[in-house]
């Protein structure tokens, strides 16, 4: 398990990088959070070949949570080239190069609550150029918190849990179209 080159368990998500690999050059490879079943961000080029992998289970640096459906729960790449992966039973975003070298790690650890779990499940940028926010899923809490990417603050956020309008109900994903307006 999460060693394998040919097999996945368990895929949260998948991004597809529109710039060229920084091993092979081509356009297309595929990022996956092979989370439900592993604890790894992996890569593949475009014609499905390994390429590389990050990540293990636990709490440490670079690791994703092993209890609780933790894992790697998202991967997305921003306009600077970092890749974005959520590690949502550690309540942190893993920001590391291509390569998976750890560069930072964003805590989403809001004071309004902070016994709860499973803090971010899904990130999207705002479409300006240099995608200043982050919008991140806290299935936690039942909110969208709204986090500076370059200093890891939140400003805002919104939602609350329920089956209202304006309430989220194990919300896990979201996206934002080119108005910042969020889904």
């Amino acid at each position: 398990q999460n060693a394998s080159r040919t097999r996945l368990n368990g895929v949260a998500d998948v991004f597809v990088d529109p710039t060229p690999d920084p091993v092979t050059g081509q356009r297309g490879s595929i990022y996956v959070a092979d989370g439900y079943g592993n604890n790894r961000i992996v890569v593949f080029d475009a014609g499905g070949n390994y390429l590389r992998q990050w990540g293990s289970a636990g709490s440490g640096p670079g690791q994703f949570s092993a209890y609780g459906g933790g894992h790697p729960h998202c991967v997305l790449i921003a306009n600077d080239g970092f890749v974005y992966a959520c590690d949502r039973e550690n309540a942190r975003i893993h920001v590391t190069d291509r390569m998976g070298q750890l560069k930072e790690t964003v805590r989403i650890d809001p004071p309004d609550q902070k016994s709860a779990i499973w803090r971010a499940t899904d990130v999207d940028f705002t479409r300006d150029a240099a995608q200043t926010h982050m919008f991140v899923m806290d299935l936690g809490s039942g909110k969208v918190r709204i986090i500076e990417r370059k200093t890891g603050r939140e400003v805002a956020s919104f939602g609350r849990p329920g089956p209202m309008a304006g309430e989220f109900r194990f919300a896990h994903t979201l996206a934002v179209d080119s108005n910042d307006s969020v889904y």
